[in-house]
């Protein structure tokens, strides 16, 4: 044999002899890929599903217990300070759901949204009570804000504002008064120096929309900037015109067509001129409060009770469409917006906002003023709407009606409390200790040993 010849047989049998181990590695390769792509479908999906608890490492048990409790609110009792130590349910209805890694472990409603004929709690005929569904639709009160704040945050991607801009820089009549130095981000942590409302009422003060929006252009600080927290509707008030003004847009188009359609949250909505809701869609919504009996005659004069037209005195006075209140929604809605945020701002491949934007919703804008601590527009460590859930990157809000919303980022969860403890007066109840229960039983399921 040939030197040639030889010396390729001995690299042919080198060959031979290391073939097994390159396939016995590749092999191991792909497995190990497989199983990162496998743990990757299973943990970062694009949508929400519905799943059993155990089915994403969860404890079935807390969140039985939980829809057990939430009915429990609904018998006439003395609850002490929760009742106002009265006799009576907490509300006539809720809906709960509970999210965890990109899935729904829990969903249910108990109650009714249509139950009292007065404001005195006298019972509608059994007939015409109108059952609590997983689909009900409930009058977002101040939870309308988060909503404004996405907007917001979608003009800060895009260069539209800043947040160390003053508001008079895109609203120019906003300087006076004092206002000049009051910046986009103290409109977004409550800490611009605006009292808490309008005083008066904006649909005692002012007949027209122009004029109303003038006048909270011009209303005048109780603190100065940023010297105060101070949770303020006037904030968002504000914060609406300067959106309409970057965007030129109504408020209730921007949302809308920037991410509540293209999510998919076709049950999202104000009711833009106070309309009267068609029949099938009236009754998919939650009745509200007998607000003149309530309050007096100094109220907007409107069909009783409050039902499809929004609570909010001043977002009715705005036409509906305001950007601290107005917005209707439901819980199914809703858990596609906290998975958004979860999923660093996107949902089912719509991007809504980048992942450094996010960031700042978990970001304390207020370590100054301890107890109140905020991201951009969301609360944040809050044990009155979260529970034992609380933390510095659990961002949530709640709204006048009897509407929370937590997101919890650690653990990739999210729970949502919906009711409407306003029908038939707002002096029936507080509904914190019932929100303070859904994240201690979320935090249960989790496995978290509690106190």
């Amino acid at each position: 044999m040939s030197p040639s010849n030889l010396r390729l047989n001995l690299l042919l049998r080198l060959l031979l002899l290391a073939l097994p181990t390159v396939l016995l590695a590749r092999a191991t390769d792909e497995k190990h890929t497989s199983k990162l792509k496998h743990k990757h479908s299973k943990t970062a999906s694009p949508t929400l599903v519905y799943g059993t608890p155990e089915s994403v490492g969860l404890l079935s048990a807390p969140l039985l217990e939980l829809e057990r409790n939430i009915s429990g609110y609904l018998v006439p009792k003395n609850y002490g300070l929760y009742s106002n130590n009265q006799v009576h349910p907490l509300y006539p209805g809720a809906t709960v759901l509970v999210g965890h890694q990109n899935t729904i472990v829990s969903h249910f409603a108990v109650g009714y949204t249509r139950e009292y004929e007065d404001v005195n709690g006298t019972e509608l005929p059994v007939e015409e009570w109108i059952k609590t569904e997983k689909d009900t639709i409930y009058d977002m009160a101040s939870l309308t804000k988060m909503f404004t704040t996405i907007a917001a945050m979608q003009q800060l991607d895009a260069g539209g504002i800043k947040l160390d801009a003053t508001v008079a820089t895109y609203l120019p009549d906003f300087a006076g008064n004092g206002k000049e130095d009051v910046t986009i981000l103290q409109l977004l942590t409550h800490t611009s120096g605006f009292d808490a409302d309008p005083v008066p009422g904006l649909w005692i003060g002012w007949p027209t929309y122009e004029e109303r929006k003038k006048a909270i252009i011009a209303t005048e600080l109780i603190n100065v900037p940023g010297t105060k927290y101070k949770y303020s509707d006037l904030n968002y008030m504000a914060l609406q015109f300067v959106l309409e003004e970057v965007t030129a847009l109504p408020l209730d188009e921007l949302i809308r067509d920037r991410f509540t359609a293209p999510l998919g949250m076709n049950d999202t909505w104000y009711n833009r001129g106070n309309e009267k809701l068609d029949e099938a869609l009236l009754r998919r919504v939650a009745v509200t409060e007998y607000q003149i009996a309530a309050l007096g005659a100094q109220e907007p004069q409107r069909e009783q009770p409050v039902w499809g037209t929004v609570h909010d005195e001043n977002a009715w006075s705005l036409n509906g469409v305001a950007g601290h209140a107005g917005l209707f929604s439901t819980a199914g809605d809703l858990a596609i917006f906290c998975q958004m945020i979860l999923n660093n701002g996107t949902y089912n491949g719509v991007r809504v906002l980048q992942p450094s934007t996010v960031d700042l919703i978990f970001h304390n804008y207020n370590a100054r003023f301890p107890g109140n601590a905020h991201g951009l527009g969301f609360e944040l460590n809050e044990y009155y709407w979260a529970g034992p859930m609380q933390s510095l990157q659990t961002a949530g809000h709640t709204g006048y009606t009897g509407t929370t919303m937590a997101i919890d980022r650690p653990s990739n969860t999210f729970f949502l409390f919906l009711s409407h403890r306003v029908h038939p007066t707002r002096t029936w109840s507080n509904v914190n200790i019932v929100r303070e229960m859904v994240g201690r039983y979320t935090a249960l399921a989790l496995g978290r040993q509690l106190a």
